[in-house]
């Protein structure tokens, strides 16, 4: 059992089922005997005995056990494809998770299969695929503690994931429940963190991402274990390669369906070649069209530069009107301020060489004794006569 196996196609990861957690572990262990090699699924044999003991069910539970088996038979997956309809609605796969169940009392075995329409997503996989061994999840309580194991260990090597709420419990088929986010996150988020902290290979952390003061979305922290020979768990070979920042953000601005590790190491060679303004561009102009293979149409594009090119063409051009247009408006305004104080420089000219005579003159002009006496105390005569002298300079 140490060294079971498990091995699923990321769309299984990322699909939507609900069942209970003995009956995700039940799964598990179906999964975890299926042979890389195997070109079509067989027929499972399993002693009552020994899966009681390994699911830690009880030994002597074997009315809990069928009871588990007979509800998984109706158990229900939802998988969303990759094809669309004209108006964008994505094809989605439902089917039942077992195809059938053999209770061999005779025996004291229990058989069981997979439903074959879902060969696809468990056999021969060659990537877009998440892999764990059965020992870590078998200490879960919760069946939300192990779908968040999975969905965090599938990006195990990017050490981040960010997910909607909205996504995260549609995944989990939560339904209306816990409707309010404070109950979501004690109920789920908390107690997984905590149960695949102290029983599983990472660590986990969560960050709240917030649209004003409204929780929309989590940012799960991954981090494995240094220690894991304590756990007794061997660590399935797959790359252990970092990558920079700008490779990292260029993956997450990928959509969900396309985050693929293997997708990595093809944007760090992009990187080589291009700017990342590039090919964000391209990446977000790719999200507008509708494809089949959104990576290949991205490659291709990257390849041709005329999509990100354009648009990094037309932000230049944007940017430097910009520029220019406050250029403009700064030369304007320092050269208003110039004509402002040559004006001021020539009414004071004038003002002191102003007789008698004109300052009255200019006294009546300016509306100097229209002003109330008690407010006219506080007013300067010479300021109001600069006003009009100012005026004429214009």
């Amino acid at each position: 059992m140490k060294n079971d196996l498990i091995v699923k196609h990321n769309k299984v990861i990322e699909s939507k089922y609900s069942m209970t957690v003995t009956e995700a572990k039940i799964m598990a262990k179906l999964t975890s005997v299926i042979r890389k090699d195997d070109g079509d699924f067989k027929e499972h044999r399993f002693k009552v005995s020994v899966l009681l003991e390994e699911l830690g069910i009880g030994e002597k539970n074997h009315n809990a056990l069928e009871q588990s088996i007979d509800k998984l038979l109706s158990r229900v997956i939802e998988i969303k494809l990759d094809s669309y309809n004209k108006k964008g609605k994505r094809d989605v796969l439902k089917t039942t998770l077992l195809s059938s169940c053999l209770y061999s009392h005779s025996t004291s075995e229990i058989v069981l299969s997979y439903d074959p329409k879902l060969k696809p997503y468990f056999l021969q996989l060659k990537d877009n695929f998440t892999k764990y061994y059965l020992e870590n999840i078998l200490e879960l309580k919760s069946f939300y503690s192990i779908r968040i194991y999975e969905l965090v260990k599938q990006y195990e090597n990017i050490k981040s994931r960010e997910i909607t709420i909205n996504e995260l419990k549609e995944i989990l088929d939560i339904g209306n429940s816990y409707k309010l986010y404070g109950h979501f996150k004690e109920k789920v988020l908390t107690v997984a963190q905590k149960e695949i902290n102290e029983k599983t290979d990472i660590n986990l952390t969560f960050e709240e991402i917030k649209k004003i003061r409204k929780v929309t979305g989590i940012k799960f922290n991954i981090e494995r274990k240094e220690n894991r020979e304590n756990l007794h768990i061997k660590e399935p070979k797959t790359k252990d390669k970092s990558y920079s920042d700008d490779v990292v953000k260029l993956y997450n601005l990928l959509p969900e369906t396309e985050r693929i590790e293997s997708r990595l190491a093809t944007l760090e060679k992009m990187l080589g070649e291009h700017s990342y303004e590039y090919i964000s561009a391209d990446i977000e102009y790719c999200k507008t069209r509708r494809v089949k293979d959104f990576f290949a149409y991205l490659v291709k594009s990257v390849k041709n530069g005329h999509y990100s090119s354009a648009d990094i063409e037309k932000k230049k051009k944007k940017e430097s009107a910009k520029e220019a247009k406050k250029k403009i408006a700064e030369e304007k305004k320092l050269e208003e301020e110039k004509r402002s104080e040559e004006r001021k420089s020539r009414a004071e000219m004038r003002y002191n060489s102003l007789s008698e005579e004109e300052i009255e003159s200019y006294k009546k002009k300016s509306g100097y004794y229209n002003i109330p006496e008690k407010i006219r105390k506080s007013v300067s005569a010479e300021d109001m006569i600069m006003v009009v002298l100012m005026e004429e300079e214009n």
